[in-house]
């Protein structure tokens, strides 16, 4: 089922994705890295988690877009949205994209999501700079890929012990999906939202919600959740 949010913050998405294109081409630059620095194609889905923020209960100026918090393994860390509630962390979000390219780097993708999220819990839980409340975070990722073209990753190498069979023939979106599945799974990440869309052979705008657990309908209702919950936990700060 189609939802006109989405719809809008894909649509904007893919037309930021291709101006940025054809921009490279016009600056003889063509290439996925100088699209991939220019950020404006996630402008609008971070300025929609900044929002839902808002319509949860947080005033304006609790929520800001691109702002860092301090780390426990390094000095600190970029969050593409940060909370504060009487002088108190409740959220951070990371908001991500791929489009072309999909094998580059996937493992180190993961790998540095998981690093983000357990440098700020670390750092909360060994030195409370953060206030009162356990670090709260969430992982959002738009994937660029039709699932039905999509093609099994090639494994490399021999592993010593067997691979657990839901990773084999995985895509490398499926990869993204289990991910994601078990960011939440574990608590590596208190939620999520993953959406895989793709401009279809008549150029229409396609999208999925593969995991169930990480939809904008689940991100929705968990931040709803967590800032009732802040606020009420600080009522007497």
């Amino acid at each position: 089922m189609q939802n006109s949010d989405i719809d809008a913050l894909l649509t904007n998405f893919w037309a930021q994705k291709s101006e940025a294109a054809r921009l490279e081409i016009e600056n003889g630059r063509a290439g996925v890295g100088g699209q991939s620095r220019n950020a404006r194609h996630m402008q609008n889905l971070n300025a929609f988690v900044h929002k839902m923020f808002i319509d949860a209960g947080l005033d304006e100026s609790e929520v800001v877009l691109g702002k860092s918090i301090p780390g426990y393994y390094r000095r600190s860390k970029n969050w593409d949205v940060v909370t504060v509630h009487k002088g108190n962390l409740v959220a951070v979000v990371e908001l991500k994209s791929q489009v072309g390219s999909e094998g580059n780097n996937g493992n180190n993708r993961i790998e540095e999501a998981l690093g983000n999220t357990f440098d700020a819990s670390t750092t909360q839980e060994l030195t409370e700079v953060f206030g009162k409340l356990p670090v709260w975070s969430a992982f959002c990722m738009v994937f660029g890929s039709d699932p039905s073209t999509a093609k099994p990753v090639r494994m490399r190498g021999n592993p010593v012990f067997p691979i657990e069979k839901i990773f084999e023939d995985m895509t490398y979106g499926r990869q993204w999906e289990i991910a994601i599945e078990r960011f939440i799974q574990t608590k590596a990440y208190d939620a999520g939202w993953f959406l895989s869309s793709w401009m279809d052979d008549d150029a229409n705008l396609q999208y999925t919600e593969p995991v169930p657990s990480a939809t904008l309908h689940t991100l929705q209702t968990q931040i709803e959740a967590r800032v009732k919950f802040a606020k009420q936990a600080l009522i007497n700060d």
